[in-house]
């Protein structure tokens, strides 16, 4: 296969389906799982999902919730990197392992696919830039570090308004997670708010916006009415009803036309399926239910001899399974057509799948087993030792349910060391009050500072392509094999070429005197440049001035010897139309008219080129109010490429391929304009030279 590994069996995913699968698979094959079995994850642990909310609000440690996956799975391998394509019919499937590494191709036989659904809030405008998420380790950390960053900085304010607006937190989705976060964070707050005697109670507000009726549509209506209840009786304020149409850095704004003034949003709505899923559907025309591919009992895909599927992104039949008739009351009695994508059924689902495959791949598929599991309940801790539960129809709340739920969870918990580490955290709980050190690591800027010095290496030729940069101050070059290729001054820029083709070097960058650069992350630059088509295309026409000497010499390779021997004097164009510093906006447009180029040469009193006015630059300077009588002198002039009258028509040819543009200016030793070359004058010198040889 080349630069890859093959497997027998390879999974797809680290959450509960993908994790008890391999490991379930690796006890039924033994010693040789190590061999056959792989696991692809984007991260070396696997997240204890029900337990993030008390992180968030600093009931227990967030390294207790997060378990290494070679540890669980041990006997197989554990490929850690996101996946880029799966390829079924060739049966591989690309893996980029990292930043400093090239994709590499996983072979298999056999695939579980098992990636879970992710979270798009693009359908509310402002969402996706300002809204906090419960969908990982590290957003129930940031969400922790964000509410006491909030009480910190409502500390030292004033203004009434603004203490308001840093001590509302907006949680929006009324489901188990939306609930959980909510009564985690109105404990969090209470619990530290003697730390802070500025600060009153009752500047305190959490709110919780849910678009159904009642909050925990999961399970009962009783239980969901019990729960806001409970909920409003502590101090939380409770939306139904109500969907949140877009919101800002400080608003939140609801379909009925409320605002709720708030920094501080956490958004637990938007899941959608993943995208690796959606593309294997559509290329493969896998039958699937709203992007859950369809599989049959024992969880292999409909119409597939080796894929598999399980969790969130597996329309697994449920066990007597029926729909509700339409108009019908919701209810959690009634049995669902599919499994419902939540833990207790994907953790099953892992483990009698590697029981199926083990069966499948040593040719006993008589073993395989359907999936019968049809869910023992649902609990969902409230907050302040209180939770609501329904386990085989029975319906508990309170401080018994409470219990029940942090026992059933701790067992659930993977690894007796992380089952002792949380029940101390939640014992210190019960007698000590919450950690409130804000320690928040801080993620690197968006845009950054680079300091050089001379000779200092940006970077060297095959290395990684990481960042886009703009020149701020002082020179780069960029070197190859045969020499400099480019020198950058300030406000020119380099790097769009590795990062929009194989994000690889092509040439060595180095600083020839002290140089501040300005760099923009490869990912930000690449959601820039797609997000706009001009945008892209200035960087598709600006990447081709980085063109290697190979490239260069081949050029010029083409062209006759005879052109070869003459100077730019020789080819140019000498009828050039320009302006004058000293003529109006008024003359430059009549120019213009008469002549509908794009740019014209701008010449001093002496006839020395000082740049260039483009048409685009008279009519923004008009806009700004410059009056049509003022002259050319109010208007700075942008750099085109410059060459000398006697320079030979190889240097020329260097020096337009180099500049990324389609003329050159012609000047003398003094500067004085003479000339325009073009590739057409070129072009048209080599047909006369052509013609000329024909007649001969």
């Amino acid at each position: 296969m080349g630069n890859g590994l093959d497997y027998e069996v390879v999974i797809a995913g680290g959450g509960f389906a993908g994790v008890y699968c391999a490991q379930s698979l690796a006890k039924q094959l033994g010693s040789s799982a190590s061999e056959r079995v792989a696991i692809v994850a984007d991260h070396n642990y696997m997240v204890f999902q029900p337990m993030l909310a008390e992180v968030s609000g600093s009931s227990i440690s967030p390294r207790h919730v997060v378990n290494p996956i070679r540890g669980i799975c041990r006997g197989v391998n554990v490929l850690r990197g996101d996946i880029v394509d799966i390829d079924l019919p060739g049966h591989t499937l690309t893996l980029n392992p990292g930043q400093f590494s090239t994709e590499i191709r996983i072979g298999f036989k056999h695939l579980v696919v098992a990636l879970g659904g992710i979270v798009d809030l693009s359908r509310v405008p402002g969402m996706p830039e300002h809204a906090f998420l419960m969908k990982s380790i590290g957003d129930a950390q940031e969400l922790r570090g964000a509410v006491i960053d909030r009480l910190e900085e409502a500390n030292l304010q004033t203004d009434e308004a603004a203490v308001k607006r840093l001590l509302t937190f907006v949680v929006v989705g009324g489901g188990f997670s939306g609930v959980e976060t909510a009564g985690e964070v109105l404990d969090l707050i209470r619990g530290i708010n003697r730390f802070y005697p500025r600060l009153a109670r009752k500047d305190f507000r959490v709110i919780l916006i849910h678009s159904g009726a009642h909050l925990l549509p999961e399970i009962s209506v009783e239980l969901g009415t019990y729960t806001e209840e409970n909920l409003k009786a502590r101090g939380m304020e409770i939306v139904l009803n109500s969907r949140v149409t877009s919101m800002t850095a400080g608003k939140v704004v609801l379909q009925d036309g409320r605002v709720i003034e708030s920094h501080t949003v956490v958004s637990t709505v938007g899941n959608a399926p993943n995208p690796i899923v959606v593309n294997l559907i559509k290329r493969n025309n896998i039958p699937n239910e709203k992007s859950r591919m369809n599989t049959d009992a024992t969880m292999r895909v409909q119409g597939f001899e080796n894929l598999w599927a399980a969790g969130d992104c597996a329309a697994v039949p449920m066990a007597g399974g029926k729909v509700a008739t339409e108009g019908a009351v919701p209810s959690p009695f009634v049995m669902k057509k599919y499994c419902p994508p939540t833990a207790q059924f994907a953790y099953r689902q892992g483990i009698l799948l590697g029981k199926n495959l083990a069966h499948a791949i040593s040719g006993r598929p008589e073993g395989m087993k359907p999936f019968v599991f049809t869910g023992l309940g649902e609990l969902a801790a409230i907050g302040h030792r209180t939770a609501v539960a329904q386990i085989f129809g029975m319906r508990f709340s309170g401080m018994l349910a409470w219990f029940m739920w942090r026992t059933i969870y701790l067992m659930k918990l993977p690894g007796l060391d992380r089952k002792l580490r949380v029940m101390i955290d939640w014992t210190l709980d019960l007698f000590f009050p919450r950690d409130i050190t804000l320690l928040r690591s801080r993620t690197t800027e968006v845009l950054q500072e680079v300091h050089l010095e001379k000779d200092d290496v940006v970077f060297h030729a095959g290395e990684p392509a990481m960042s886009f940069y703009v020149v701020k101050k002082g020179r780069i070059e960029l070197r190859d094999d045969t020499g400099t290729v480019m020198s950058l001054g300030g406000g020119e820029h380099f790097g769009e070429r590795a990062l929009l083709s194989d994000r690889r070097w092509r040439f060595t960058a180095v600083a020839i005197e002290p140089t501040t650069l300005v760099s923009l992350d490869a990912k930000i630059f690449e959601a820039v440049s797609s997000a706009s088509s001009s945008i892209h295309e200035f960087f598709e026409h600006s990447a081709q001035q980085y063109v290697t000497r190979q490239q260069i010499e081949g050029m010029i390779g083409s062209v006759p010897p005879a052109l070869l021997k003459m100077t730019v004097g020789d080819v140019m164009s000498k009828n050039v139309v320009y302006l004058t510093q000293s003529q109006t906006v008024a003359e430059a447009l009549a120019v213009m008219v008469e002549h509908p180029f794009n740019s014209f040469p701008l010449l001093d009193g002496n006839g020395k080129l000082l740049g260039a006015i483009q048409q685009t630059q008279v009519y923004d300077a008009l806009k700004n109010g410059l009056a049509r009588e003022a002259t050319l002198d109010k208007i700075a002039p942008s750099q085109l490429p410059t060459v000398r009258t006697d320079a030979p028509i190889p240097q020329a040819m260097e020096t337009l391929m180099r500049s990324g543009r389609n003329k050159l200016l012609a000047v003398d030793a003094a500067g004085a304009l003479k000339g325009i070359l073009t590739p057409i004058d070129l072009l048209a010198q080599r047909q006369a030279l052509e013609s000329t040889q024909g007649n001969a």
